[in-house]
């Protein structure tokens, strides 16, 4: 240690303390005052490390005190005439480190005396700011602390235990434990041993707290034990953490999730149900089931809306129903729930009127609820639902039940909409069905009468009537695609083997003026017979494109072991890039020529997929979309539970 070290000696110089100060092995300034009461001010001034007070004659005592508000941090060691003087037994309990006896003093024991001091304060000084650490650290905390003797007092508490209980800190200490536990009620009684227990592990539980203003905290405790040298239970450190808001978000999550299971349920009833009928009564019975309830019944508005009738019900008492099977809406309380279209809740209550309490009296319930049933922002009925077990329902419930009758209401209304759509759904079949059958014999007669004009005409007023016959072929060719698009959505796929060899040979003998050749070996595939609609749209569409002159390859060959690839190739104008991905949509033009609606390419797409195979067009030769078009598809081959050689 070079650091010079600055000793102060107050007091008498007795022996040479100077000389003993050398042989410490470090530079020693020792400077001397002879007045005691000097000696305060001089070590407020700082620039000391050590303080010497000599107590000569006892009376310098009195300016320890002094020297320690002066300057706390500087070690003091007494020198005293006797070893058992009183006067040096004060002194160190009232702030010196040391005591040395002036004739027993050599050099050995000031240095180390000295040595010792200089620690003990610097150790004294670290304790010191860890214990203002740890004191910043928990009144800090966002957790409450607190600390409990043996006996079950609180010997500190820090502020945020006072927040948590709604009182000061300070206003805890010295009061027992167990005044703060328990539920308003003795509902939770906690042990005071639960915090004071003598026990050598940490523990951690959950109890309710008693709040200032009478209230209840739930809070997360955790106590550890404090023992002295020997091991010996002094008491705990207990944490506490205000859990309520926790304690109640989770039981809100729970009610919620019970709601969502509840409503999952009456949802499933529902969508089960075939008929309003049995959507009531399913929705009925689950709700009595999941809710505990013991009795329910379903009313339905008449059509005047002047009368509910009743369509289900369940654990109704026998007497009850003659009377009230049809009830009157505009009376009270029922217009209430009918027309205005607010929930009724009647609960056993002093001041219930006569009307309601017979409601409760006739279905033999103490708490009823009626739940109005809405579709369209119109009121068509309502839910009861009562218990015999309760008086009253809580918000949950009540919450649940509105959550149930607005689901079944949007069931009757899906029922209603579901109803609505099939007489949509016949009524535009049955004029489908008229205007095909009208506008195919309109076109028969059309047709007739341009082969006729044809024949008759001459020069560009026969041309117009050619251009009329093509027309009217084109009007036929999109109504027969519109029927077979009303077939596919219609009729759910039933397939089956289909020769496609058969298929292929059908296809190329209606296009007889054509230039078609089939490659590969033909099989059986999956499919139905709508199959052959395919190979005719595709030919027609390649046809179209490249006038009667063009010629037509049709390529079958093994996929990936399970399904065939079929490629029909064309020698035509071909389809440009920025066009293949759109010509399979219905209405998509594409710049190419043939059907302008493209409706036969949009059936060819549907029923590829209907069969469980994939499409798409590329160019014959590749990179030059001008040499012509290959359409290429996939469908699941038949295949032999032996193999492949049942092809």
């Amino acid at each position: 240690m070079s650091e010079v070290l600055s000793v102060l000696l107050i007091g008498k110089k007795p022996g040479n303390i100077e000389g003993m100060l050398r042989e410490c092995g470090r530079k020693i300034e020792l400077m001397h005052c002879k007045r005691p009461m000097d000696g305060p001010a001089l070590v407020s001034g700082g620039g000391i490390d050590v303080a010497l007070l000599d107590l000569a004659d006892g009376q310098e005592v009195a300016v320890l005190g002094h020297l320690r508000r002066a300057a706390p941090n500087i070690p003091i060691i007494v020198l005293t005439a006797l070893k058992e003087d009183p006067v040096a037994l004060y002194a160190m309990q009232n702030g010196a480190q040391d005591y040395l006896v002036r004739g027993n003093i050599n050099a050995d024991l000031l240095c180390r005396a000295i040595r010792y001091a200089l620690e003990r304060t610097r150790v004294e000084a670290a304790l010191r700011h860890s214990e203002a650490m740890y004191r910043r650290l928990v009144e800090n905390l966002n957790e409450g602390v607190i600390a409990v003797d043996e006996s079950g007092i609180i010997t500190f508490a820090n502020p945020r235990m006072g927040e948590i209980l709604g009182c000061p800190a300070e206003d805890l200490i010295g009061s027992p434990i167990s005044g703060l536990l328990g539920a308003p009620g003795g509902m939770i009684s906690a042990s005071r041993n639960q915090f004071c227990r003598e026990t050598d592990r940490r523990q951690e539980f959950e109890l309710d707290l008693r709040h200032s203003d009478g209230g209840c905290v739930h809070a997360l405790v955790v106590t550890s034990p404090v023992t002295d040298e020997s091991g010996r239970f002094r008491g705990s450190i207990v944490g506490v953490l205000d859990i309520t808001e926790r304690k109640r978000a989770e039981e809100e999550l729970r009610n919620r999730n019970e709601q969502l299971m509840a409503l999952n349920q009456i949802t499933s009833a529902s969508a089960a149900s075939l008929s309003l009928a049995e959507l009531l009564e399913g929705s009925l019975e689950k709700t009595l089931e999941l809710m505990g309830f013991h009795v329910g019944i379903v009313y339905m508005l008449d059509a005047d809306r002047k009368r509910a009738l009743a369509q289900c019900q369940r654990g109704v008492p026998p007497s009850y129903m003659p009377q009230n099977r049809a009830i009157k809406i505009h009376h009270w309380p029922f217009n209430f729930i009918f027309v205005a279209g607010q929930p009724r809740y009647i609960e056993q209550r002093p001041d219930l009127n006569s009307v309601e309490s017979g409601i409760l009296k006739g279905l033999d319930v103490s708490a009823l609820a009626c739940i109005p049933l809405v579709a369209e922002a119109v009121v068509v009925g309502a839910v009861y639902v009562g218990s015999r077990a309760k008086e009253s329902f809580s918000r949950e419930e009540r919450t649940l039940l509105e959550m149930i009758g607005k689901e079944i209401g949007s069931g009757i209304l899906k029922g209603v909409l579901h109803k609505r759509l099939e007489v949509a759904n016949r009524e535009a079949n049955l004029y489908l069905d008229i205007m095909t059958h009208d506008i195919r014999n309109a076109e028969n007669v059309s047709g007739l009468y341009a082969g006729l004009l044809i024949e008759m005409l001459e020069g560009e007023a026969a041309l117009y009537a050619e251009k009329i016959q093509s027309n009217v072929r084109r009007s036929a060719e999109i109504l027969r695609n519109v029927t077979i698009i009303r077939r596919i959505h219609r009729e759910p796929p039933d397939l089956g083997p289909v020769d496609l060899g058969a298929i292929i040979r059908e296809g190329v003998t209606d296009f007889s003026d054509v230039v078609i050749e089939v490659e590969g070996t033909p099989c059986r595939v999956w499919a139905d017979d709508l199959l052959p609609e395919v190979f005719a749209n595709l030919i027609q569409n390649a046809v179209k494109s490249g006038g009667p002159e063009i010629a037509i390859t049709i390529r079958v060959e093994d996929h990936d072991g399970e399904s065939v690839l079929i490629s029909l190739e064309d020698t035509g104008p071909g389809i440009p890039d920025p066009q293949k991905g759109s010509i399979f949509h219905r209405f998509e033009r594409g710049g190419i020529g043939g059907c302008g609606d493209k409706l036969g390419l949009f059936i060819v797409r549907t029923l590829i997929e209907r069969y469980g195979g994939t499409l798409r067009v590329e160019d014959r030769v590749e990179g030059r979309s001008d040499l012509g078009a290959a359409f290429r598809f996939t469908l699941r081959e038949v295949l032999h539970p032996g193999g492949d050689d049942g092809r």
